[in-house]
């Protein structure tokens, strides 16, 4: 049973990274798509970066982060998360995560914690924290344990 979900992990893990969470250096989707980072919604032979549910850049990118479980190390991995946030979310990207202020803000922090999980572990106990951070889905509880998982926690 191991085996078995250990290949279904790593067939999504490929599959993602091939057509799904695209690295610079894609080969799967045309060129001028591959910038956006994630396929959004995908058709039979479509993409679109877009989400039924909101038109936000955080929403789009966000989606794809979905759910946020031990597995998503190996399915966003350490390369594309930093290409990510290197392309949206630090200061002078795309969206810049310090200008979102509702539950995006703490599901891509958490997603930091694949990249940077002190950062990660920061945001969730900084002193200024504010609930509506958090997703309807999550807690401050499983960001951190989450964070700290991952190498982040107390200095």
């Amino acid at each position: 049973m191991q085996v078995r979900g250990n290949l279904m992990l790593s067939i999504m893990a490929r599959s993602f990274h091939n057509y799904f969470l695209m690295d610079n250096d894609n080969r799967n989707q045309p060129v001028r798509f591959i910038a956006n980072k994630v396929a959004g919604i995908s058709f039979e032979n479509k993409c679109d970066h877009a989400t039924w549910f909101d038109a936000n850049l955080y929403a789009i990118q966000g989606i794809h982060m979905l759910p946020l479980n031990p597995s998503s190390a190996l399915t966003r991995s350490r390369r594309f998360v930093q290409e990510e946030w290197d392309a949206y979310w630090r200061a002078g990207g795309a969206e810049p995560v310090d200008n979102i202020n509702n539950g995006w803000k703490g599901i891509i922090y958490a997603n930091k914690a694949l990249i940077d999980p002190s950062a990660s572990w920061n945001f969730f106990t900084q002193s200024g924290f504010s609930d509506q951070w958090l997703d309807d889905g999550a807690s401050r509880a499983w960001y951190l344990a989450y964070a700290a998982g991952r190498g982040g926690g107390p200095s």
